[in-house]
């Protein structure tokens, strides 16, 4: 969720290609496991740097969510 909305709503155990997304759309070529073999717990990643330009990020918050706010 951001802001109170929800941005992303999957179920990643459907990703079991590493080729193709259970659409049928192509994986791009770096990522070399099924989302669904990918660790579903652990560090936090920000993405950055695309095109060039420099991440900025600014006010995070970061809580851990407990069954209830799922």
């Amino acid at each position: 969720m951001v802001n109170g909305v929800v941005t992303v709503d999957d179920d990643l155990s459907r990703y079991t290609s590493a080729k193709t997304n259970p659409d049928g759309s192509p994986i791009p070529p770096w990522l070399s496991k099924p989302l669904a073999d990918l660790p579903k717990h652990g560090a936090i990643g920000l993405q950055g740097m695309h095109g060039g330009a420099r991440p900025y990020f600014r006010n995070l918050r970061i809580r851990r969510l407990g069954k209830q706010d799922k």
